[in-house]
Formats: structure tokens, sequence, C-alpha cells
């Protein structure tokens, strides 16, 4: 099919790159397709401008990380005084206000720590959990994502009654030189949305499971919303069977609210994970929030964490900038920004209602995904090959028309989003869905 911009530059460039970048991307999954990236030279507001000169809409945001808009000019301003005062050090004089703000408004963060990655804080809650409660095993749900450790990546369980996960082939989360038995040792693995299954579980096993940890909407199946009531009764079976309830906020902070996925549902876990648009998207950081009496551990030194560029001033600055800037006027830019991507959904089911191509938006917005299907997404394992595949076409027809969505479907808006943006979605969608529907039918059909 006949690329509709130009990418001469962009092709040459990935071809230099390719020759020492392993496949030419700087991170990967286990899937049946090659992705050929597309280098940018800069950005503004939810435009991003290729090598070739091309223009984007970005509603790909670096997998959801970029919610503040490229080059927000207060935003840079922050890094520049941080940059300009004390770039490396332990501590600045700017740590107060990053924490406090943070503790302020997120249900959870009686304490908080800070690391680089939302995979290496997520082990850091493991290892309180463990601390906490003195067992071992965890629970994890079916096409939950928490990072890339050999412990906590894919897998599935066969066997109902016994759900300890394995590795299986076509796990696009699988990969070759995991630690042999480490999933299995580790963790139970059960379906999402499913309350009974759970209480059994932690009936029959609760004195072994340290903690449960869930997305509490499960974006990586397919932004899956927990079902009413599941947020609730998890939290009522966790305390009930002395288990540490862990949120994986590493998306659904700040894109939820600055109080996240736990403040919008009213559902107060015991451990929170952070990172991706806590600090705006511009600057890598991660951060564990929790109950004090859990992370006191740290304080008395019988859990450590640590790491050269924990709480790294340029990061706790980028933290502080994005809290203010999406705090004011009740986070009106946060309001704002769901509007318009409820906007853009709408016309993306239009237009594919137009050409015929089944189509739902699900999620809420900020951190929707799309779907080539007639309904809702009610568990995550429905959201397997076949249906990837499908998002995957309309994902890549939209990009040969300036419009960049996360390859597995999500609708990643930012507070710069504008009605001038959704327009642009709007001219583009027509031809892109046109040619989405047109493939799906040769390869379908």
């Amino acid at each position: 099919m006949t690329m509709t911009l130009d990418t001469t530059m962009n092709l040459a460039y990935h071809e230099r790159v390719k020759k020492i970048l392993p496949g030419g991307v700087h991170y990967n999954f286990n899937m049946p397709w090659e992705e050929v990236p597309i280098h940018f030279t800069g950005g503004r507001g939810s435009r991003l401008f290729d090598m070739d000169g091309n223009e984007y809409l970005d509603l790909y945001a670096r997998f959801g990380a970029m919610i503040l808009g490229h080059s927000n000019e207060e935003y840079l301003e922050a890094l520049g005084t941080a940059m300009r005062s004390v770039l490396c050090a332990s501590h600045t004089d700017w740590d107060a206000e990053a924490l406090e703000l943070m503790s302020a408004y997120i249900p959870c963060a009686e304490m908080v720590r800070f690391g680089v990655s939302g995979s290496e804080i997520l082990q850091a809650s493991l290892r309180l959990a463990r601390a906490y409660t003195g067992r071992n095993r965890f629970v994890r749900f079916e096409n939950h994502y928490h990072g890339s450790y050999d412990n906590i990546m894919g897998g599935r369980a066969p066997d109902h009654a016994n759900p300890v996960p394995v590795d299986f082939r076509g796990d696009f989360k699988g990969t070759a030189g995991r630690a042999a038995g480490i999933m299995s040792e580790q963790s139970y693995l059960l379906p999402w949305n499913d309350a009974d299954a759970l209480e059994a579980l932690l009936a029959e096993r609760g004195e072994e499971i340290a903690c449960v940890i869930t997305e509490p909407v499960c974006v990586n199946g397919g932004s899956v919303e927990p079902a009413p009531g599941y947020l609730e009764r998890m939290r009522e079976l966790c305390t009930r069977h002395g288990v540490v309830l862990v949120f994986d906020e590493v998306i659904t902070g700040v894109r939820m609210g600055l109080g996240g996925a736990q403040k919008a549902y009213g559902v107060t876990p015991d451990l929170a994970t952070f990172g991706k648009a806590v600090a705006g998207g511009g600057v890598p950081i991660a951060a564990l929030a929790g109950k004090r009496a859990i992370m006191q551990l740290m304080e008395s030194k019988k859990v450590v964490h640590a790491g050269t560029f924990n709480g790294y001033s340029l990061g706790t600055a980028a933290v502080r900038a994005t809290f203010e800037i999406l705090g004011r006027d009740d986070q009106a830019a946060l309001t704002g920004m769901r509007g318009h991507a409820q906007a853009i959904g709408d016309i993306l089911r239009t237009e594919a209602e137009r050409v015929g191509l089944p189509m739902i938006v699900q999620g809420p917005p900020g951190l929707a995904s799309f779907h080539c299907r007639e309904t809702p997404l009610e568990t995550p394992s429905q959201y397997d090959f076949d249906l990837m595949g499908k998002d995957i076409i309309v994902t890549t027809a939209l990009q040969r028309h300036g419009v960049l969505v996360s390859t597995i479907s999500r609708l990643y808006v930012n507070a710069d989003l504008s009605d001038v943006d959704v327009e642009f979605f709007a001219d583009r969608a027509p031809k892109a869905l046109d040619e989405a529907k047109q493939q799906i039918d040769d390869i379908y059909s």
C-alpha cells in the first residue's frame, strides 16, 4: 500500500540505526510484526515533526507519558531552572514540595519514595509487601503488565484450581532467558474482574500470599474498567486475609486525575506505583506511595531500596511542575483533556460505522483504547492476537495519514490538545478508516 506521507529520509535513517541498535528500536515484545519507528526532529503542543517534514497529531505520547504536550513553556522553564540550580545531588531544596504535592492528592500516599522506572519501583513494592507480611507469593491478573522483570511478565495459568503461571508459545509478553521456575515459585495468575476467583484463592492460600497487584483499569489488556464493586471487594478481601493491596498506577496515575484511579474509584490501596506521566513525560521517574506502617520498613532499613538516580533533581523538579500545572483551577486542564479525548473517540466510531467496520472505544478518556469489535471487552483475556491484529491495521493506517496512536490502540491524549487538533483528526480519520476497512476485509474475509 502506498504511503500517504513521504518518509524517504526517515526510512534511510532507520536503516542506519538498525546496524547497531537491535531491531532498530529501544524496546521490544514478542510480537509477529516489525515496527518502523519515525525519527522526530521537533514537537509543539500535540504535534510532532519528522525528518521528512511531515506533521503528526501525537495521540501516542510515548506510551502515555507526555501528558503536558510537547514544549510546554512552564514545564521547560521549571526543568531549566532545576538544571541551572543543581543537576546532580542526592537531595535538593524542592524535595519537600514534590513529596507534599503527591501526598496531598493521592489517598494512599502517607509516605513516598522515588525511583526511576515503573518496572523497578514495582519490584520495590513486592519487597515491601513480603517484608511486611512475612509471606512470599503474590497474585496478579491475566493480561496486566507490571514491567519486564522475569517474575511478573506474561505467562498463563492452565490449571484454574492451581493458578500457577507458566510460559506458553505465542505469549507476546513471553521471553527467552527467563530464570527457570521464577513465575511458578512466586505468583498466582487469575482472571480479572472475577472477584469470586480471588476470594476462593485467598480463602485457600491466603496465608502464603503477601500481596495482590492490579492495574485499577486494565489498560494493558485493552482498557477494561473494573466491574462495579470489583475493586471494593478486592480491598475487603485483602484486608480480611492480611494481604497488601498494590495498585499499579503507572498509567492511570495523573491521567485519571492527580489522585489517580484510587481517588476516582474511591478505593485506597496499601501501596501504589506511579511512573510515566507523573513527571510530565519529559524525564523518567517513578514513585512508590503507600501507608506509613509499610513504608517505614525502608526508614528502619529492614527493607533496602537503592539506586543512584532515586530522587534525582531533574526528576523531582518535573514532578513538582507537573502537579502544579495540572492542579490549577480544580484540575481544569485534565477536564479539558478528557473532553477532547471523548470527541476524538466519537469521530473514530462515526467513521468506522460509515465504512462498515465494527468499532468500540472503551476505558476512561485519556487512557481509552479502541477495538475492532461490536461490544466492549469485559475481561482482558478477550484481547487476543486476532483482535490485536485488526486494531494494529487501524493504527498503522492512521499513522500513514499523520495520526500517531499506540500500536496496541490506546488513545493517549495530552492536556494541550485543542479543538484544532480534534479538527485535524476529523480530517485525517476518514481516509485512514477507508484504507483500514479494505485491508481488514482482504486479510480476514
